[in-house]
């Protein structure tokens, strides 16, 4: 049997890992979420809501390799049946979660809907709610049904469900996101809104958006924060990385776009035996190095280098044209790696592939001629063999070229 992927998705970040050429298995609970990404290559659409038990036996029959739970961040309920079933069947599983939006005092911030709904009632002023359909029945308790205005998608079972919950045809929004800044804009003013209320669905939901048309429309915004106990997650670059693993997938080859850096600054987070193998590296190119890190490995008192001894701290990035990323701590390299990237800084993170705006290369060279070696991330220590054979043979291949177009030019 076929060895593929199981991408739970239904959210902008499913619909994104479906765009590689995997072999998949997307499930999604209703039609529309599959309409959405009918004839993505590769993929098999699977339609129906599972429980845990359902799940498990979904998996062992369908040649699963692996799962990645690319769910809504309040499908609190799906995504801990998709972890009891990996879990019971021994399934590897990756959590792809979007980050959660910057605090902000001026939001309102709640536990859950229905707090959203007793806040509501507490207030004058038309609402737009923007949380789904799923939460609509929380604001039954609202007692001036017509101050509210439902954004759903426009789903038959959806629109069914607004009827349900006593909204007329004149209060239902029904429409398919992404929602730009100035479609929120007209929809807060169409429908007189004072008060947005949204969940955090981070950038991919359309949070930004949502919050600044808010501002600029002068209504009020109450936010439901996300379930509590929410593991940390992954982004489908690193989903889409670690699942080419597990099943022996290649990939397009990395563009080796080579770059000067004689006199140019780089800056490397960490002091460990990685970190000085990429300084060492850098200074071979003619870099300006600067290495940042509480302590440093031995084999640093050979690299021509400047030592920074302290944590590292965003202004160390001050002027670099290239960052690495090589500390012991995932959350210091996730913290420079972003840095570097918020100041348009080429950043590799010696910890995840997926992170890097490029990737180190296992260079080979010999005076001012070089190549690069890479497996495209996906195999570390092939890359080190094929470049340690090139290392061997490097040399005298150089010289031989060297010497055979002399030759021609004498002749």
């Amino acid at each position: 049997m076929k060895r593929r992927i199981l991408l739970f998705g239904g959210t902008t970040e499913g619909r994104e890992l479906t765009r590689f050429g995997l072999p998949l298995i997307y499930s999604v609970a209703t039609a529309y979420g599959a309409e959405l990404v009918r004839g993505a290559e590769n993929t098999e659409i699977a339609v129906g809501r599972m429980d845990a038990a359902e799940m498990e036996k979904f998996i062992r029959e369908s040649g699963i390799a692996c799962v990645i739970d690319a769910t809504h961040p309040y499908a609190r309920e799906a995504r801990e049946n998709i972890r009891a079933a990996c879990a019971a069947s021994g399934t590897p599983l990756m959590r792809v979660q979007r980050r959660e939006s910057a605090a902000d005092e001026e939001v309102i911030r709640v536990k859950s809907a229905e707090e959203a709904a007793r806040r509501l009632e507490e207030t004058t002023g038309n609402a737009l709610l923007t949380t789904g359909s799923k939460e609509l029945e929380a604001f039954a308790c609202v007692s001036a049904r017509s101050r509210l205005f439902a954004r759903v998608l426009p789903d038959p079972e959806v629109i069914k469900k607004c009827a349900a919950c006593g909204f007329d045809s004149g209060h239902i929004i029904a429409m398919q996101g992404p929602f730009s800044l100035l479609m929120n804009e007209e929809m807060i003013r169409l429908t007189g809104a004072r008060w947005l209320v949204t969940k955090d669905g981070g950038a991919a939901g359309g949070i930004e958006e949502k919050l600044e048309a808010a501002r600029n429309c002068k209504a009020r915004v109450i936010m439901i924060e996300r379930p509590r106990g929410e593991e940390e997650g992954h982004s489908c670059a690193e989903a889409l990385l670690w699942a080419r693993r597990i099943l022996g997938l290649s990939r397009p080859p990395l563009f080796p776009l080579l770059t000067d850096m004689e006199g140019r600054r780089a800056v490397i987070a960490g002091g460990g035996v990685v970190a000085a193998r990429r300084a060492a590296t850098l200074v071979k190119c003619g870099a300006a190095v600067t290495v940042v890190s509480p302590a440093f490995a031995p084999e640093f008192r050979e690299l021509k280098c400047s030592l920074l001894k302290k944590e590292w701290e965003p202004e160390d990035l001050e002027g670099a044209a290239l960052a690495v990323a090589a500390t012991d701590d995932g959350t210091v390299n996730a913290a420079v790696a972003a840095e570097a990237k918020a100041r348009g800084i080429p950043v590799s993170v010696a910890d995840n592939a997926a992170e890097c705006s490029f990737f180190f290369p296992s260079l080979v060279t010999s005076g001012e001629v070089s190549a690069s070696v890479s497996a495209g991330a996906l195999s570390p220590a092939l890359t080190r063999r094929l470049a340690e054979r090139l290392r061997s043979v490097w040399g005298e291949w150089v010289k031989e070229e060297r010497a055979a177009l002399e030759d021609k030019n004498d002749g």
